[in-house]
């Protein structure tokens, strides 16, 4: 639940992954096969004559041994940590404890904080009357600044998602009826090996 888009988050697991792969392929090649083993061994000391070379090269003055590939190198690690921190900071904010919220402007009473907690079991407690739902959690989190229900329910085999859906979000307009302010919600329909065991099983009551 966050703002993150997945495309990206995929392309970056698709990289590290696949470098990875290759370093691990590397590393084994190079103890199975002495061949593989001599041209890592002769790449490894080509590429540490390079960078000897490339850095007395570059030095800024020969008094010193600060070069400009060690600059290079910083600047580099400097974008990377300013890309990390706008990453971060486009995530949501993780986990809540907190449903809605209503200032004290906003009615006679005060502030008043609607906790996760009442939500969740209002909410598990209304679907678990309903034969047709196997399971269900309830969580709560931050998403760009707002405070956003995540309702996921696991459905018997052969319910339609639709009704499902549908039952899930009257059961969300229930519980702003309730509490007399409505909250963002984001409902999961998940199915499995637990749904299609029960499908032919009675509920016990």
């Amino acid at each position: 639940m966050n703002a993150t888009n997945r495309g990206v988050n995929r392309a970056v697991l698709l990289v590290v992954g696949a470098v990875l792969l290759v370093a691990g392929a590397a590393a084994l090649l190079a103890v199975v096969w002495p061949a593989a083993a001599d041209l890592w061994q002769t790449s490894m000391t080509n590429a540490d004559t390079w960078l000897r070379d490339t850095e007395s090269s570059t030095r800024l003055h020969e008094s010193t041994t600060v070069s400009w590939l060690a600059i290079a190198a910083l600047a580099l690690l400097l974008a990377i940590v300013v890309v990390a921190v706008v990453i971060i900071s486009r995530l949501g904010g993780g986990r809540s404890t907190t449903v809605t919220r209503a200032e004290a402007a906003d009615g006679p009473v005060g502030a008043v904080t609607i906790a996760h907690g009442f939500a969740a079991d209002a909410l598990t407690d209304s679907l678990a009357r309903h034969d047709e739902i196997l399971a269900s959690r309830v969580s709560a989190g931050r998403v760009q600044g707002e405070d956003v229900l995540h309702v996921s329910v696991t459905p018997r085999q052969n319910s339609s998602p639709l009704e499902v859906a549908a039952l899930v979000s009257t059961l969300i307009d229930n519980l702003a009826l309730l509490t007399g302010r409505e909250s963002p919600a984001f409902v999961s329909i998940h199915s499995g090996v637990r749904s299609r065991l029960a499908a032919d099983k009675s509920r016990v009551q």
